[in-house]
């Protein structure tokens, strides 16, 4: 008697337990009497592990109409997993907006009327909340339109959901296999997975069907500077943009920027280009100057560079690569002054601080440079080496009173 009780109280939690999560998933899409509901967030119940990746994303492609088209209608998918949407917080920077509070009485006010649900998610996305976006949108899928469903993948974008990205993006093209816009974001949210293959062919496939599309260039783009570092193929992807996009002055900034990393060269052409298209970009005037050198065009190439610096002072690429030079010809305090600018220019620059601390150091400028080494070695740890160095000189010349300031200094610089 008391097993066959036992296993009957053993079969009613199993029931309670499948009817509390069939409650759950119901509550997703509408509340007790039907009704869209705006204010109660579902609430998640275990957890459910997925292959979303916080990887930060790349720029979001923009909504482009022309990149929809006909299809058949595809049936709604079901409501994301408890896993892809969070569970949301207690308060929310839209709790009690005013203008979130008025469309929310228009919708209780009719509450089919899909133009003002989306008006309402659209809301929530530029107010930053877009966990009530998604959660939202999802509620409505069988109802939106395609700018809708990119809304959606956004704020999933946005929320670092990869998975629910491409779920969404993945009913795009259901209903248009030409979809470019739809590949572009598979691409960015396998990118984020760092599913290389699948990363490559969608942003691939986005561009046979539209070859000017710059999102998906763009996508490439990062994909092969960061992921899978490759010049032969940026050269290849930027070269292409010039001649199917058009001659941009920012297509020709990257170009000269890639062909001076192991074309120097070759670079003096595409640096020219790019100088002559935009003349207030520093850095392409920098590696023109390189290009010069490496071509053997010494003196003009330096005189690139100080013009550069010259006109650049904001550049700490051009404070720095013409301090440089100084600093090699032994023309230590003009070099110093070079690299001071380049320090004020961006603070954070280990170079600039690294080219300050050892010119100070020759010039005897022992508190300059302390603090320049110190910043050299708090923006890049590999700069401990050059400040042992220093320390050790100051110890075999007996300079006494900073031999103490340079070795705490130094010893700090290790960790």
């Amino acid at each position: 008697m008391n097993n066959r009780l036992n296993f009957n109280r053993s079969v009613f939690a199993l029931f309670l337990a499948f009817v509390s999560f069939s409650n759950v998933s119901l509550a997703a899409s509408s509340t007790s009497d039907g009704e869209l509901d705006l204010d109660t967030p579902v609430k998640v119940i275990g957890t459910i592990k997925t292959n979303d990746s916080a990887s930060s994303a790349k720029p979001s492609s923009e909504s482009d109409s022309s990149a929809s088209g006909g299809g058949a209608t595809m049936a709604a998918p079901p409501l994301p997993s408890a896993a892809a949407s969070k569970p949301a917080t207690t308060t929310s920077v839209t709790d009690n907006d005013p203008k979130i509070e008025k469309m929310k009485e228009e919708i209780r006010k009719n509450p089919r009327n899909i133009k003002l649900i989306v008006a309402l998610a659209e809301e929530f996305y530029k107010k930053g909340d877009y966990e009530k976006t998604t959660l939202l949108l999802w509620k409505q899928i069988d109802k939106l339109d395609r700018n809708a469903i990119i809304l959606l993948i956004k704020a999933h974008q946005k929320k670092n959901e990869p998975g629910e990205m491409i779920r969404a993006a993945n009913i795009l093209v259901g209903k248009n296999e030409k979809d470019f816009q739809a590949y572009t974001y598979l691409g960015d949210a396998y990118h984020m997975q760092k599913k290389h293959k699948e990363t490559l062919e969608n942003y691939k496939k986005a561009l046979e069907i539209n070859e000017k599309y710059e999102p998906a260039y763009y996508g490439l783009a990062v994909f092969y500077d960061k992921d899978k570092p490759n010049s032969y193929e940026l050269r290849t992807l930027y070269s292409d943009m010039i001649e199917k996009i058009g001659s941009k002055p920012e297509y020709w900034q990257r170009l000269c920027e890639i062909d001076s990393r192991d074309m120097a060269e070759a670079s003096v052409d595409s640096c020219k280009q790019a100088t002559i298209k935009d003349p207030t970009h520093a850095d392409a005037f920098v590696y023109l100057g390189k290009g010069l050198r490496a071509s053997g065009k010494e003196e003009e190439g330096i005189a690139v560079l100080k013009k550069a610096a010259k006109d650049f002072p904001k550049s700490e690429l051009a404070q720095y690569t013409y301090g440089k030079i100084l600093e090699d010809d032994k023309n230590t305090v003009d070099a110093m002054k070079f690299y001071k600018t380049g320090v004020e220019a961006d603070d954070k620059a280990a170079r600039s601080w690294l080219g300050l601390a050892s010119t100070s150091f020759d010039l005897k400028k022992y508190e300059v440079s302390l603090i320049a080494y110190k910043n050299a070695c708090k923006y890049d740890k590999k700069n401990a080496a050059a400040f042992r160095k220093a320390t050790a000189i100051l110890r075999n010349n007996h300079v006494k009173d900073w031999i103490d300031k340079f070795e705490a200094a130094s010893d700090n610089c290790t960790f």
